[in-house]
């Protein structure tokens, strides 16, 4: 096989061997080959197996010994000092390569499968890494998206705390309103015994001048008998007795005209001032029906709120299910910090869903009250409408009278001007 001028050396395991070298197998056996440094040796023969049959004759003058078949023999090429290759071979059992072809193929086996683990584990991470930026990025829209919720609500909440403070400050000025109307009608009523006291009196005074001018009459009519009786004889003293009862009798209605006028002045300016009185209640119940209408027109904007803010609620609710959903789920490490996110987030949302619930219960029950004294102030209303109806159905009724008695003095005068335009005695 290769071509060489040098000696070939063939040792074996048993033979001698020269001072200094290092000890062989029994199985293993040396070929020295010297190599001109002038022929080159082919890349191809730098390392390749053969299997050798053995020599039978040896140059070193060794005895000739059988060698174990089945042998393979490897050849390595090197170099030494004095620039001459040699090529040292190798040998083995077929045993033993057999196995170490084994092994080899068994650390191939073993090393492609560690090589797919890696590729599939990265390709797992890099999805997995996908998948959290993805979350990632969720998360921070909707923590955007509550910061925004939140700046709303907080803004909705300053407005119905203004509007709460609004309400209440009406409220109060509303109660001083009725504390005055009822204040004003007690004072009403109280003018109007008053009033009705002083119209019975002036009535019952009215009654006793009718009954002294129907006395005066018949007595008139008496000495108009008498007069007629005794015109012949005492016509001068008659006249004369006529004229001072007559002056004597134009004296007291004149004084009876003149009292009945400033009783007639009297009962308009208290007619006129109930009527004003009348009035001015009657806008205040005006002012304070629009006001109860405002506050009705309030309280369904506050039922409007409390229903967005119940709606409010509910979604607070769910996005807190959706968080323990999430929470509830297998964590691992590398979703720790998404978990402990969720948290905080979850206990923000039963906070805002307490405080919620808290101010939607405060507010119903200030819808509540000012509803039930919205009601107890229609029911007033109602009874001071009656009250000035009764009143003013007095007040008709007391100018009907009233006509009434002015006819009747009309009535009266004409008959004293017809009394005084004709002559004493026919």
């Amino acid at each position: 096989m290769l071509r060489s001028t040098s000696t070939v050396t063939l040792l074996s395991g048993g033979g001698a061997r020269a001072p200094g070298t290092p000890s062989r197998r029994a199985n293993v056996c040396r070929l020295r080959l010297t190599v001109p440094p002038e022929s080159p040796v082919s890349e191809q023969s730098e390392k390749k197996v053969e299997r050798k049959e053995q020599h039978p004759d040896l140059s070193n003058g060794e005895p000739t010994r059988k060698l174990p078949q089945g042998v393979v023999y490897g050849v390595v090429r090197r170099s030494d000092q004095n620039q001459q290759k040699e090529m040292v071979v190798y040998g083995w059992s077929t045993s033993q390569l057999k196995e170490e072809m084994n092994y080899i193929k068994d650390v191939r086996a073993t090393l492609e499968k560690v090589r797919k683990r890696m590729y599939g584990d990265y390709d797992e991470m890099r999805q997995k890494i996908r998948q959290l930026t993805q979350e990632l990025s969720v998360s921070h829209a909707q923590q955007d998206y509550l910061e925004n919720h939140i700046q709303t609500q907080s803004s909705a909440l300053d407005s119905f705390n203004a509007m709460n403070s609004s309400l209440a400050t009406d409220s109060i000025g509303l109660q001083k309103t009725l504390v005055d109307v009822t204040l004003e009608n007690s004072n009403i009523k109280d003018q109007i015994r008053n009033l009705q006291q002083t119209y019975e009196a002036s009535m019952d005074k009215l009654r006793e001048k009718q009954k002294q001018l129907e006395a005066a009459q018949v007595e008139n009519q008496l000495l108009k008998m008498k007069v007629e009786s005794s015109q012949e004889a005492n016509a001068e003293v008659m006249r004369e007795m006529t004229r001072k009862l007559y002056s004597q009798y134009e004296e007291k209605l004149q004084e009876e005209q003149r009292r009945h006028s400033a009783e007639k002045e009297a009962l308009l300016e208290e007619t006129n001032s109930f009527l004003k009185a009348i009035e001015e209640a009657n806008k205040k119940m005006q002012a304070a029906e629009i006001s109860l209408e405002e506050k009705d027109q309030r309280i369904g904007e506050l039922d409007k709120l409390i229903e967005c803010m119940e709606k409010e609620r509910h979604q607070l609710q769910l996005q807190l299910l959706e968080h323990e959903t999430e929470m509830s789920g297998e964590t691992t490490d590398s979703d720790k910090e998404r978990y402990q996110q969720l948290e905080e987030a979850s206990a923000s949302l039963r906070e805002r869903i307490r405080h919620l619930d808290d101010m939607v219960h405060c507010q119903q029950k200030k819808v509540k009250q000012m509803v039930e004294e919205i009601e107890s102030l229609k029911k007033k209303v109602q009874q001071k409408q009656l009250l000035i109806l009764q009143l003013l159905e007095k007040i008709s009724f007391l100018e009907g009278e009233f006509f009434s008695f002015k006819n009747f003095l009309s009535k009266s005068d004409n008959q004293l001007m017809n009394t005084d335009n004709s002559p004493p005695f026919a």
